[in-house]
């Protein structure tokens, strides 16, 4: 299954393992790193774990 999601900036990113991307997202959910765009690393996995979640749903 391949599917295209977006990050908090906008980039899309190619899911190729919906499972394997659900759990890098649960593990990083929480970084307080800040990314050049301003938001945080966290905030970034967790935008995209909710677009992942929807697609587990929807499968």
């Amino acid at each position: 299954m391949k599917k295209t999601i977006r990050d908090i900036t906008g980039a899309s990113i190619e899911v190729t393992d919906l499972d394997k991307a659900i759990e890098q997202c649960e593990l990083c959910k929480d970084s307080p790193y800040k990314m050049p765009s301003g938001q945080t690393v966290g905030e970034n996995y967790r935008h995209m774990l909710s677009q992942l979640e929807k697609m587990k749903q929807i499968k």
